[in-house]
């Protein structure tokens, strides 16, 4: 089993929030942010183990009761160059109070989950993490603009976290930089990678694919798209450099992509929700 180092513990838990994904009975991944915090810690601070709370019926817990196989996804609310990408399964147990709710809203709220209802049913869930990748270690760009309160959230500075599945049927979630393509649809999106990635090999054997973006400055804002991906192969660099002016305002990608084989993927949006 993985574990979440001790020095990025801390994104495990408020104010970060994680985009879960979970498998669709077609195939298809689904994609939400949610309110995590460690289950499990180690000696050493690692975190072996997530918690979340989920509703009775909600798609996401259908999905894990049929498939318990999930990723998540986080980057830091305050450094979003801070991120973790996890894969791991789960185990859920029927939640009979609110204690636990309460518990994790008041680290997020500062107060005892506001929308209850009649009846508490629903679900703990716990994910036991298998697999742990940091993005780029943690390594902070030259310059970040935080984005505007209420701007587009299909475009830069928001990051968005892309949901694939594998041809085994294990989904797997990513954070990447996107902006609405020339000539696209009203709700599309494009982000630049290599043809190499586990996402486009995912996306080439099924390009279903499902994207959740929240709103740094008020991450109760957020949309999910649902869809389809088409893969173009592109110059190494363009969409790199392009891509790079609207992130970190500089003119060219800092990173040496040699002779990499980079696609733009297109998200070509069938259903957006939010």
């Amino acid at each position: 089993m993985a574990s979440v180092p001790a020095e990025h513990a801390d994104l495990v838990g408020a104010p970060h929030f994680a985009h879960l994904v979970t498998v669709n009975r077609d195939g298809s991944p689904q994609s939400s942010p949610i309110w995590i915090r460690p289950a499990r810690i180690s000696d050493d601070g690692a975190v072996e183990s997530i918690f979340f709370v989920t509703g009775l019926r909600y798609r996401k817990t259908l999905n894990m009761q049929r498939e318990p196989r999930v990723a998540l996804s986080i980057h830091g609310a305050d450094q979003p160059y801070r991120m973790l990408e996890i894969v791991g399964t789960v185990s859920m147990e029927p939640r009979t109070s609110w204690d636990e709710l309460d518990a994790i809203s008041n680290t997020y709220l500062g107060t005892d989950y506001p929308y209850k209802g009649d009846d508490p049913a629903g679900w703990h869930v716990t994910v036991e993490i298998e697999r742990v990748t940091l993005p780029n270690d943690g390594e902070q760009p030259p310059s970040v603009d935080p984005p505007a309160a209420g701007s587009d959230l299909l475009s830069p500075p928001h990051f968005a976290h892309v949901a694939t599945v594998s041809s085994t049927g294990q989904p797997r979630s990513s954070v990447v930089w996107h902006r609405r393509p020339e000539g696209g649809g009203e709700n599309d999106i494009e982000f630049w990678t290599s043809a190499e990635t586990l996402k486009t090999r995912h996306l080439r054997n099924n390009p279903a694919i499902s994207v959740s973006i929240h709103d740094e400055v008020d991450p109760y804002r957020y949309t999910e798209l649902r869809g389809q991906a088409q893969i173009t192969p592109i110059d190494g660099r363009q969409m790199a450099d392009e891509l790079t002016q609207l992130y970190w305002k500089l003119d060219q990608f800092p990173m040496d992509v040699g002779e990499m084989n980079s696609v733009a993927i297109r998200v070509e949006t069938t259903h957006r929700v939010g």
